[in-house]
């Protein structure tokens, strides 16, 4: 199946569940074993929205271990726009203590025969203005030196297939699970969540990991002004706190990192 054909048979694709079959074909023709789609835009989520064709014993392991919180290659994807190789992300350095989950989820991808992958992200806005971010990751069980060959001639190939089939997913996702509120927020809500300038300024300091002290050193306001906007902000989002708060004022398109 040529870049051509595989772009035809993914807009051809009804419902999600043709379409799944549909990359898992090309997949196939590339040399992959299985893959799966990751909505990565909710770091909150033990589970977010995914479908692919890894198996349930894969996607029960990693769920079960929460591996999507210390997946370090669903961390690269979400400050890249380019495909890349599971290899090519550094591992964190060890020095002492427990093992990092890093290095837990590649064992874990070993012990399910899966050698190596490549990942592709997306990040885009919605209908909506919303931002979004997911991503693709094809498994790899063939030899580490056929991963070498196909990566040099078909990477290119794959990621624009992948723009076409994450278009068809979204439009098709958007219809059945992205206006689900419990979620984030239902998109209705989206006009009725009135953030004030200030409010947004103090999520998005948030988000970006300031303490309250240092929020308010920032914009020259007192602990307790920033605290209020905090409550104010939380309460607005349905929030259970300001991690939680920033996450979904980012989700909305409110607030930018």
């Amino acid at each position: 199946m040529n870049v051509e054909e595989a772009i035809t048979a993914v807009e051809a694709s009804s419902d999600l569940d043709e379409l799944r079959d549909t990359l898992q074909k090309i997949a196939e023709d590339y040399g992959f074993a299985s893959f799966n789609f990751l909505d990565v835009g909710n770091p909150h989520q033990d589970v977010p929205f995914y479908m692919g064709t890894t198996g349930e014993a894969w996607e029960s392991d990693y769920k079960s271990n929460k591996f999507v919180h210390v997946d370090h290659c669903v961390k690269f994807a979400r400050r890249t726009n380019t495909p890349f190789s599971w290899d090519e992300v550094p591992l964190p350095s060890v020095s002492s203590g427990p093992k990092p989950g890093a290095y837990k989820i590649m064992e874990a991808a070993q012990d399910h025969g899966f050698k190596n992958g490549v990942v592709v992200p997306f990040h885009y806005r919605d209908r909506l203005g919303r931002m979004n971010s997911s991503l693709c990751s094809f498994y790899w069980k063939d030899t580490i030196s056929r991963f070498r060959f196909m990566i040099l001639r078909k990477k290119i190939d794959l990621h624009v297939v992948l723009v076409y089939w994450v278009q068809r997913a979204v439009d098709l996702i958007a219809e059945k699970h992205r206006d689900d509120p419990n979620r984030v927020l239902a998109p209705e809500s989206v006009s009725s969540v009135p953030l004030s300038d200030r409010e947004r300024d103090v999520l998005a300091w948030a988000g970006r990991g300031k303490t309250v002290l240092e929020t308010a050193e920032i914009l020259g306001l007192s602990e307790e002004t920033i605290k209020s906007h905090l409550r104010n902000s939380m309460r607005k989002l349905g929030a259970a706190n300001k991690t939680h708060a920033a996450v979904r004022a980012l989700y909305l398109g409110l607030i930018d990192y």
